[in-house]
């Protein structure tokens, strides 16, 4: 979310690898394979083939031609293991990219690298040290604010807010900065961010002020930040507008697949979401970790693998003794790892299995004892002092076991298996069908092209719950003699009719309350539904569910 990209990302690839022809002047063989192979990577790097790009640097490494192009090759190597969160890793390269080369024509580059890697990895007087050395090399005034601003981002992590306070507020009066949008845009967002850290009232307007700027870019990626902070900051006094912030965040975040600030969105939104929500958020924050834990893991393995394979073919030619025990042993390794990713992986599970189970107990036992518990004792006492042989006190004592009855019914069918497999489309017409009795008359109409086992099992579920949930309040509420539900089949979601000629409902007096539970099912997915307004032409509910 903050963190701070170098400054000449693209115009550096320029300059390096004219460099890097400057440096290929000699014709030699050895010359012409490493940029060969120095060609190739920068080609599967743009394509965001990573392992290919880093297979090829690494072959450039092993056939550099003098310490320079060994630092270049090196230098992207570093840059990808940072893309996939190995900041140690990049960081024991970009060092070894420092000793091997032989001029300074590559350290600013080398430098920030290492300013990144040492702030992920929390060593934040590390981090200044390297970016205070980029500082130092860097001539342009651009450059140098920006520089500026990645320090600041530093003493942010480190939550010494006045210090980075202090360099924003300096960097606002820079008129080479004011000039370009995307970067003035993050030294107000941070310092806007510093101020809300510091309870400082001005934090408001300039987070506004980034987020303007940001917007006016149309760079999904650059409002990510903007869109947290300001999440953040509504978090205690407007958690609507915060959670509004934070959706938005994640669906930025969701368009240029970036998964750590993914992450961050979910975390705020777990926070934000209301109880019927939370879960679902919860969950999708756990995969969501669990697979960028998974892919960089796999990625790191597979870079190992590969840089293995190139000093295999090296060391070839005379230590082939040696080299079938590096052999074993990264295999060794390499299983040790995969079974402990295994064990960590059950333990997960089975720990996530658990508190499910305890949620869902908990759950249901607060109910019986919030809801149930406190009527049943409530019907008891009244029917113990009152003179039921008079209908009214009758009446009343029977509408309260009424109720009591529905929330029994409730808890037992929110919580009873569905079979969600082949029998699905049967059993749920069978439940359609049950209702039909000699006043009541059925009709159901379903389009031949749905294809019910390609449909999730949350939807089968929740489908199954909320036509129950209607077909219940049907038989206590609309006095009707004909049911007709229509299910269509459209390309990408499934709409659901239900129609009575019952009594219908009366828009003024109306009260969604009783049927509450099936909105909430329905928004739990995602879907829509709208109850028909019309006085006296009897009930219709519309039910449209995403695929």
């Amino acid at each position: 979310m903050k963190k701070a990209f170098f400054f000449i990302a693209f115009s550096a690839m320029i300059l390096l690898l004219q460099s890097c022809k400057k440096h290929s002047e000699p014709s030699t063989e050895t010359n012409s394979v490493y940029t060969n192979n120095i060609n190739k990577g920068l080609e599967k790097h743009n394509l965001q083939q990573l392992d290919s790009a880093f297979y090829y640097y690494n072959q450039a490494s092993q056939s550099a031609y003098d310490g320079d192009s060994k630092a270049y090759a090196l230098f992207q190597i570093a840059t990808i293991q940072q893309q996939v969160g190995d900041f140690y890793g990049s960081e024991e390269t970009a060092i070894d990219a420092l000793k091997q080369a032989k001029s300074n024509l590559y350290a600013p580059y080398l430098y920030n690298l290492l300013g990144i890697a040492f702030l992920e990895q929390n060593n934040f007087s590390e981090a200044i040290q390297y970016y205070n050395k980029v500082y130092n090399d860097t001539l342009n005034n651009l450059d140098k604010a920006i520089i500026k601003n990645n320090i600041a981002v530093v003493y942010l992590e480190k939550k010494e807010f006045q210090k980075a306070i202090q360099i924003e507020e300096a960097l606002l009066t820079n008129t080479v900065l004011q000039n370009d949008k995307k970067n003035y845009a993050k030294v107000l967002d941070n310092l806007g961010y510093a101020y809300f850290k510091t309870n400082n009232p001005k934090a408001l307007p300039f987070l506004n002020q980034s987020k303007f700027l940001r917007d006016s870019l149309n760079n999904d990626y650059e409002k990510i930040a903007t869109y947290i902070h300001l999440a953040e900051y509504h978090q205690a006094t407007n958690p609507k507008l915060a959670l509004q912030m934070a959706t938005q965040a994640f669906t930025f975040a969701n368009a240029t697949n970036n998964p750590d600030d993914k992450l961050e969105a979910l975390k705020l939104k777990v926070a934000l979401s209301n109880p019927t929500t939370t879960k679902e958020v919860a969950l999708q924050h756990i995969q969501l970790s669990d697979s960028i834990f998974k892919v960089r893991q796999f990625a790191k393995n597979q870079f190992a693998k590969i840089k293995y394979d190139a000093s295999k073919a090296v060391l070839e030619k005379d230590k082939s003794e040696n080299q079938k025990q590096i052999i074993l042993w990264l295999l060794f390794a390499v299983a040790i790892i995969a079974i402990n990713i295994i064990l960590i992986l059950r333990y997960r599970n089975k720990q996530k299995l658990k508190a499910s189970i305890y949620d869902t107990e908990i759950r249901i036992s607060k109910k019986i004892h919030d809801e149930l518990a406190n009527d049943v004792f409530q019907a008891m006492t009244y029917a113990e002092t009152q003179d039921l042989q008079n209908n009214t006190k009758k009446e009343i004592l029977l509408d309260s076991l009424e109720n009591i009855y529905s929330l029994t019914r409730d808890i037992s069918q929110s919580n009873s298996q569905i079979d969600t497999k082949e029998h699905y489309k049967k059993q749920l017409f069978e439940l359609l069908n049950n209702f039909s009795n000699a006043s009541i008359n059925v009709i159901i109409k379903s389009d031949n092209t749905i294809n019910w086992d390609k449909l999730h099992k949350e939807i089968k579920i929740t489908l199954h719950r909320v036509l129950q949930e209607l077909m219940v309040n049907m038989k206590k509420h609309s006095n009707c003699s004909i049911v007709v539900i229509t299910f269509f089949n459209h390309p990408k979601h499934l709409e659901i009719k239900y129609a009575d000629n019952g009594q219908g409902i009366n828009p003024q007096t109306f009260d969604k309350k009783g049927l509450q539970n099936v909105e909430n099912r329905i928004q739990a997915i995602k879907g829509t539904i709208i109850f028909d307004n019309q006085t006296n032409k009897g009930f219709k509910v519309t039910i449209s569910i995403p695929k």
